[in-house]
């Protein structure tokens, strides 16, 4: 796949890492409200018409692919080509996806799917993400894309695996 792909996080990326599942669905109990940096996203990507969004939210496997899919604004949904966990995996938490650090359940995705050119987009708050590869933009749990700082660390990025596109396959 030559398209250069986003792995998006929802928790602690579009709001706060404090969303828990309750009988009323998913509740963030942090200042704010669900998926409020959606907009942020939005604007960065409007520079890149060319990436496309593969969901490593652990949302999909709550939720389903096609929910966690429509609560995205409609720009960002027609970006979506995939996700990192799907129906046909174990949900047993003894299996392999459940046993994986996110790095490893988005590097087994790109591998699954032949992806070359891509970044993440995530809170990684296990540090799970090797120092050696500089392909996560580690946002703060607490503020996610609020932070002026992982914006700008997003889009330099950005710039950066799309120029080298036409050089190398990997940034």
């Amino acid at each position: 796949m030559d398209n250069p792909i986003l792995f998006l996080d929802y928790d602690g990326v579009l709001h706060p890492d404090a969303v828990y599942q309750t009988r009323r669905g998913l509740e963030l109990r942090a200042p704010g409200q669900l998926l409020m940096h959606a907009d942020v996203l939005e604007t960065i990507l409007d520079d890149h018409p060319e990436v496309r969004i593969v969901l490593s939210t652990s949302w999909v496997r709550l939720l389903s692919f096609k929910r966690a899919h429509g609560v995205l604004p409609e720009s960002l949904q027609a970006r979506v080509i995939g996700a990192t966990w799907h129906s046909k995996m174990p949900r047993a938490p003894e299996y392999g996806y459940d046993l994986q650090t996110r790095y490893e359940q988005i590097r087994a995705a790109a591998t699954r799917a032949g992806m070359t050119r891509w970044l993440a987009l995530d809170d990684d708050p296990d540090h799970s993400w090797p120092d050696r590869d500089a392909r996560l933009i580690r946002c703060d749990s607490a503020l996610g894309l609020g932070r002026l700082q992982t914006q700008y660390e997003l889009r330099t990025k950005l710039v950066t695996l799309l120029e080298r596109s036409s050089v190398s396959p990997s940034i």
